[in-house]
């Protein structure tokens, strides 16, 4: 698609796609060459998608720490609504998960030869005497690309991930195990990545076990150990809550204002409608009246006119009703033979 979008994007005749709007969401491609897909042009692809996985993975970091920011203040919020009893025994239960936590086999530093070796014996299966950086890396390299990339990297840290996240574990928070996992890989590639496309080359990797930090690495960091976002974040970050809450409050109160009107609105036209009806009421009941003061015959429901059987007089002076079809055969006439 990006070459027939270079291919394209003279050719004012199209009419299927803008393809020179197309273009411009490609801003990686060689503007000097709009007719094939060159070697500039990937460099260009691979240096632009680098850039998004850096922000992605910079996102990422920021989400996190509002997470933990957003952890802690909630924490904080549930102490102050105990009394000071209950407070202060989950205070200390608290710390006491938070200590648990703390207490766990000592973690290698991601990329280390320690830590590969590790990695190579528990999980490979084989004897961490014969370690081989060569076989190591064709053994992980799952797709058999020629490179590790990210996801290949990040499996190898799942061993030493394990020695402090257990899902099982009260104190232990899934959320943090996978910054901790991200942390790794980016330390990694920063050691190890020298072309920094976010992949790592045989070449690479080799070259990287020769270093002084693959022998003989710094001690590695979990995050317990430092948090997450200063005391100046954390209280921006709580007077940005407040702030929301405060719109969401009024925005409530609002809306409440609003259904309350709508309630006194409905309530006003269910009354006049009862007023229309019985309005209604009254005027057929005094059309009727009216109607039977001047003698004519009552009228329907929707005004027609209502007339009554015709009455017949008998012998003894009484009136009596009777229906059209018998009193037409009353005075039919009586043929003798």
């Amino acid at each position: 698609m990006l070459l027939k979008a270079k291919l394209d994007s003279t050719n004012t005749q199209s009419l299927q796609m803008d393809h020179a709007s197309l273009l411009k969401q490609f801003e990686h491609l060689d503007p000097h060459n709009q007719n094939t897909f060159e070697a500039k042009d990937l460099e260009l692809l691979i240096s632009t998608a680098t850039k998004d996985l850096e922000d992605y993975d910079a996102e990422r970091h920021e989400e996190f720490k509002r997470y933990e920011m957003l952890k802690e203040h909630e924490r904080r919020e549930y102490l102050k609504g105990l009394d000071q009893e209950k407070r202060e025994t989950e205070e200390k239960r608290m710390q006491e998960l938070k200590e648990k936590h703390r207490q766990h086999p000592k973690v290698n530093a991601p990329g280390s030869v320690a830590q590969l070796r590790e990695v190579w014996e528990e999980t490979d299966g084989l004897d961490p005497q014969e370690f081989n950086p060569k076989t190591f890396f064709k053994l992980h390299d799952t797709n058999e690309d020629g490179v590790l990339d990210e996801q290949e990297l990040e499996a190898l840290f799942t061993k030493e991930l394990e020695k402090v996240y257990d899902p099982k574990n009260e104190e232990d928070d899934m959320m943090e195990m996978e910054e901790e996992r991200l942390r790794m890989r980016e330390h990694v590639m920063k050691n190890v990545d020298a072309n920094q496309d976010r992949l790592v080359s045989l070449e690479e990797f080799l070259k990287s076990t020769e270093k002084k930090e693959f022998s003989n690495p710094r001690e590695w960091e979990t995050l317990d150990a430092k948090p997450a976002y200063t005391d100046e974040e954390l209280q921006r970050f709580e007077a940005e809550l407040r702030d929301k809450e405060e719109e969401l409050r009024r925005r409530a109160a609002t809306l409440h204002e609003e259904q309350e009107l709508l309630n006194e609105r409905g309530k006003a036209l269910e009354a006049q409608k009862r007023e229309y009806q019985q309005a209604v009421l009254e005027m057929s009941q005094r059309q009727k009246e009216q109607q039977a003061a001047d003698g004519q015959p009552p009228a329907g429901p929707n005004g027609e006119l209502q007339f009554q059987p015709q009455a017949h007089k008998s012998e003894d002076n009484v009136f009596i009703h009777a229906e059209p079809s018998v009193l037409h055969h009353h005075h039919q006439p009586q043929i003798k033979f």
